[in-house]
């Protein structure tokens, strides 16, 4: 097992400290920083189930903080919130098995998206949604980005996170 770094545990350390928009700049940072991920947004589910909505992003201009998406019963919804199981569309036709907006993401030149539900207790409290180019989720990518999703479940623990 190799230890965190400790470069990268102190920039956590201090976020953790300065709040939840430091927070999500280090794991925007840390994510987009994994091979082929160009862009990390992170979306929080809310109290009550009924909508999730997107709290923090590598690309504010295109993924703008506060979209609110409602909880029905789409394939996406299904398998991250009833499921708890990652989506992972590795191509544009992986994409759109789960993501009704993928015509518009391959306009924007991306290829592949992977969604992260993070599980807390038990419930789906947020999910971490990543994008980049197709072909780039191979074995070696997808453990370096499991290897973040316990540290991304940090932001979905501050109070109110998921009212923003």
């Amino acid at each position: 097992m190799t230890p965190l770094d400790p470069a990268i545990a102190q920039k956590l350390s201090a976020a953790l400290v300065a709040g939840p928009s430091a927070l999500l700049a280090v794991l925007s940072e840390l994510f987009t920083a994994v091979p082929g991920v160009r862009t990390a947004t992170f979306i929080a589910t809310a109290p009550d189930k009924t909508v999730t909505h997107r709290i923090g992003t590598s690309d504010p201009q295109n993924f703008p903080v506060g979209n609110v998406d409602p909880v029905d019963d789409s394939p996406w919804n299904r398998r991250i919130l009833g499921e708890k199981k990652p989506v992972i569309g590795d191509s544009v036709a992986g994409m759109a098995a789960f993501i009704p907006e993928t015509d518009g993401l391959v306009a924007m030149g991306y290829g592949a998206c992977s969604c992260f539900p993070i599980v807390i207790g038990g419930e789906t409290r947020g999910v971490v949604a990543l994008l980049g180019d197709a072909g780039i989720f191979t074995p070696a990518t997808l453990a370096e980005i499991h290897a973040l999703l316990p540290i991304a479940a940090l932001i979905f623990t501050f109070p109110g996170i998921s009212e923003r």
